[in-house]
């Protein structure tokens, strides 16, 4: 609504000079009317005040494009990182449940071989502290995803039914050259708006100084019985503003100047922020990749390890030792993907990038 409020403002400020028709009458001649009777007035610009006005709005819709960019930017930041939050908990809950359901499994065979007389009574509680204790981590994750779903929701203006989460997101991220950043990132964009205003500004501001000219179609006084018509060139010519005109334009150049200045020191931290981005991504992405093949790993050896204990050809200490390292692998995995989602929100919010959604 905003941008399409400039495009309407700019309209309205490059518009021609308006036309006036004045119509007035007074009840006796002696005291004024003559020729102001009947008047149709037309301005024209010949210095361009028009086309300058017209800048001056172009300059407010990049403005106001540039600051629905930097919107869309940080909505869609805010959206991916509460996603991913979300598919974080969901994953730290689902491991949870299997955790839970091997350490039920565990518990049912120590009961088997407690009964046959083949293990110790003792080695039956130590199981069920542990199975109480997944179920207690089963408890919590599936709270703290409630809980995430709760705040994407609110994000997104959904109720919680309306939300699926299913895996974390698979987001296109290509690689941005730092030297076409000016035109990608909004705030960059929001800048090179001001200094494009400032110009226009200081452009209209030094037209103040030029003479205006018009031309009158004009009418004899109601009073004369033989009206006539003629036409009337008027140039008003400012002789003497006392300083305003030139302190206007000085102004407007000095903002255009510290415009200027800010967009390169902020061009500068952007290019910065950016190749920190793609070191933090590019680290993200191995550290997941060498995670997934190690938690392959540990979940072949947890599984091995329990047919072993069922064999006795493993120690209950063994496979307890085995399924809490497993544990741990797992929520690390669950971390390492969390920190890559993070960090490709953050390379996209660094390069300015705005994904294209689908149909």
């Amino acid at each position: 609504m905003r941008v399409s409020s400039a495009r309407l403002s700019r309209r309205g400020l490059g518009a021609y000079p308006t036309t006036k028709l004045f119509v007035g009458h007074t009840d006796r001649e002696e005291v004024g009317g003559i020729d102001d009777d009947l008047v149709l007035v037309q301005p024209i610009d010949i210095f361009g005040r028009a086309a300058a006005a017209r800048a001056v709005g172009s300059a407010e819709i990049l403005r106001a494009e540039s600051e629905l960019a930097q919107v869309l930017a940080e909505i869609q930041y805010e959206v991916i990182a509460g996603y991913s939050e979300a598919a974080s908990a969901k994953a730290l809950a689902d491991n949870a449940g299997q955790l839970m359901e091997l350490a039920q499994r565990l518990h049912d065979a120590v009961k088997v071989l407690v009964a046959e007389g083949k293990l110790p009574g003792v080695q039956l509680s130590r199981v069920a502290i542990e199975l109480e204790r997944a179920k207690l981590t089963f408890q919590r994750r599936t709270a703290e995803f409630q809980s995430s779903v709760r705040r994407l929701a609110g994000i997104l203006g959904l109720s919680p039914e309306q939300i699926a989460i299913s895996d974390f997101a698979t987001l296109n991220v290509g690689m941005v050259d730092p030297a076409v950043l000016k035109t990608r990132r909004a705030d960059l964009r929001l800048l090179a708006a001001d200094i494009q205003l400032a110009q226009a500004e200081s452009r209209v501001a030094n037209l103040g100084s030029k003479p205006e000219l018009e031309v009158h179609g004009r009418q004899t006084s109601w009073h004369d019985s033989h009206r006539q018509y003629g036409i009337r060139v008027q140039l008003a010519i400012p002789l003497y503003d006392f300083g305003k005109s030139r302190s206007e334009t000085a102004a407007a150049r000095m903002r255009a100047e510290a415009a200027e200045r800010a967009l390169a020191d902020a061009t500068r931290i952007a290019e910065s922020e950016l190749l920190a981005a793609q070191i933090e991504l590019e680290s993200a992405q191995e550290q997941v990749a060498r995670y997934g093949q190690v938690v392959t790993d540990a979940r072949s050896l947890v599984d091995k390890s329990r047919q072993g204990f069922v064999d006795r050809a493993v120690t209950l200490i063994e496979l307890l030792e085995a399924t809490r390292a497993l544990r741990e692998l797992e929520e690390g995995y669950v971390e390492a993907r969390l920190h890559l989602a993070s960090a490709q929100a953050a390379y996209l919010k660094a390069s300015g990038t705005i994904l294209e959604v689908g149909k």
